[in-house]
C-alpha cells in the first residue's frame, strides 16, 4: 500500500486494499488466530504482520479488479481531493 498516493488509481487501490485488510482481519480473528505473529512481513510489536501476509496472495486480484474498474469508467476531477502536499485521495462527498 502506497501510503502517500500521488495518482487517482493509487487513492483507489490504497482504498481497496483497507477494505481487503479489513475483511481478512475480521475472518483471521474470528477464526482464533493471532494477527501480531507474521512470516513473511515484519513489523513494530503488536503490528498486523500476519494479516498483511495473507493479504499478499489477494493482492494481484485486487489489482485487477481496480486497474479494469479504472479502465471501464470516466471520473471526474471532482471524484479526487489533492492535498496540499499532493497526496490524492478518494472524495468521500461523491459517490
Amino acid at each position: 500500500m502506497q501510503q502517500r498516493p500521488a495518482h487517482p488509481v493509487n487513492a483507489m487501490l490504497n482504498y481497496a486494499y483497507a477494505a481487503l485488510e479489513s475483511e481478512i482481519r475480521v475472518k483471521t480473528i474470528s477464526e482464533g488466530y493471532d494477527p501480531t505473529i507474521g512470516i513473511m512481513h515484519e513489523g513494530r510489536d503488536g503490528s498486523s504482520k500476519f494479516i498483511f501476509d495473507l493479504m499478499e496472495p489477494e493482492r494481484p486480484k485486487v489489482d485487477r479488479k481496480v486497474l479494469d474498474f479504472s479502465k471501464s469508467n470516466v471520473f471526474d476531477a471532482a471524484d479526487f481531493v489533492i492535498r496540499g502536499d499532493g497526496v490524492c485521495r478518494l472524495n468521500p462527498g461523491r459517490g
